[in-house]
């Protein structure tokens, strides 16, 4: 309840004396306020010239922190740094994640040990189910009911660079006495061997949120978070704009998920998609776009998704034999031929798909000014997104099970309002 009330006072606004993490300190604190607006956390400081650098911009700075009427409070993910509007000399700094109830002596700049996000209803992503509820019965009656829940550790996988990935199952108990809620969210933690900036373990931590987007028909938030600073410290309150919401539409129970954990093959295939993530953005990256910002046009969604085969299909030419040129053949047939063969059923006639993805790609690059059917566009998008997501979790497990799952099970109904538009659609 206490980190609850903070957000809420964060969200109105929380006055305090505050400093950036310079180095070496400052030798004073300004006084300054702190808000937590929709997509940012904003630190206004009223300062004096040695708050300034030489170009008249606040001092750069990893984080900003300090007491406030909230407790203690550190900035971090600082992206933004500027001046703000009024007589007064304002140094102003935006971020996308705070830590509250730290002890601020521990902080080092922006490093950190771990931080972890909380979702609610992700049944399928959790690696244990540590709550069990069952009836009593005596004399073959109902007499009563009885629900326990139990610790779990988790499973751990290890991430490049000294990092680990945690899932677990966390648990809470609420309501008064008689009117009593469980929750069991799923608990994503990125852990280092020693303090790192926390922007290291938020990235890793965006792969997975990505994947979890992927996964799920309906947007993913995190409900709440939480981050260490020293191996043996404290877990302190952590909220990051980007990835979470206080609104409660996330919170329902998402039945019906694309693929969980099991379909994948375990975390392993979690942490391989986290390095491919990292290490092929140019290809990842617009799957990812094209699920959280789904307000894009057809044909920009098909421009970004071609490339990305493209670039996913480079990365690989030099030393795999699928990946190699085949005279005559559009680029995404070797995509084509490495994902399960039941794609060739989901899609209908892998020829036709083919042929109509490429024209209207080079189409829409070439002559945009030439309107094509925007139902044909999106549909053979769609199509061209899940055969390369396909075939990105097949690398991440190891094995064609992610695509066969896919494309034979989950994406059924996909699948046949795709054929549908290419049986129907002009020549």
């Amino acid at each position: 309840m206490r980190r609850a009330e903070q957000m809420d006072q964060l969200r109105e606004g929380v006055v305090g004396l505050l400093a950036p993490a310079t180095d070496p300190p400052q030798e004073r604190h300004l006084t300054g306020l702190i808000k937590l607006d929709e997509d940012a956390v904003v630190a206004k400081l009223v300062a004096d010239d040695e708050a300034f650098d030489y170009e008249g911009l606040p001092l750069g700075a990893k984080a900003v922190g300090g007491s406030t009427e909230a407790g203690d409070i550190l900035l971090v993910d600082i992206r933004t740094r500027g001046n703000g509007a009024g007589q007064l000399k304002v140094a102003k700094y935006m971020a996308h994640g705070v830590i509250v109830d730290l002890d601020l002596e521990l902080v080092d700049d922006d490093q950190v040990v771990a931080v972890q996000f909380a979702y609610h209803g992700l049944h399928k992503w959790l690696p244990e189910q540590i709550y069990r509820d069952d009836p009593l019965i005596e004399d073959g009656k109902h007499v009563g009911w009885s629900a326990e829940l139990r610790y779990a550790k988790g499973i751990t996988v290890p991430l490049d660079d000294s990092f680990k990935l945690r899932f677990s199952t966390g648990w809470s108990v609420g309501g008064e006495f008689g009117r009593r809620t469980f929750a069991t969210p799923l608990i994503v933690t990125v852990e280092s061997s020693d303090r790192r900036s926390i922007h290291e373990h938020i990235g890793r931590l965006d792969a997975v949120h990505a994947l979890l987007n992927i996964a799920h028909r309906e947007r993913v938030q995190a409900f709440g978070g939480s981050a260490r600073l020293t191996a043996d410290s404290d877990w302190s309150g952590f909220w990051e704009t980007s990835f979470m919401s206080a609104d409660g539409s996330h919170d329902a129970a998402h039945f019906f998920p694309h693929f969980g954990l099991d379909e994948l093959g375990g975390l392993p295939t979690v942490a391989n998609w986290v390095e491919i993530v990292r290490s092929h953005r140019r290809a990842v990256t617009p799957v990812v776009r094209h699920v959280l910002e789904p307000t894009q046009t057809p044909e920009a969604r098909l421009l970004s998704t071609a490339a990305a085969m493209e670039s996913w299909v480079a990365a690989h030419r030099r030393g795999h034999e699928w990946a190699k040129k085949v005279k005559d053949e559009d680029l995404p047939g070797a995509i084509v031929r490495i994902v399960d063969p039941s794609w060739n059923d989901w899609i209908g006639d892998p020829n036709v798909w083919l042929s109509k993805f490429w024209a209207s790609y080079n189409h829409v690059k070439h002559q945009p000014e030439d309107d094509l059917d925007p139902n044909l566009v999106n549909a053979l998008e769609v199509a061209g997104r899940w055969l390369l997501t396909a075939a990105v979790l097949d690398e991440c497990a190891g094995n064609t099970q992610p695509s066969r799952h896919l494309f034979s099970t989950s994406l059924g109904i996909v699948g046949g309002n795709v054929r549908g538009i290419l049986r129907t659609s002009r020549p």
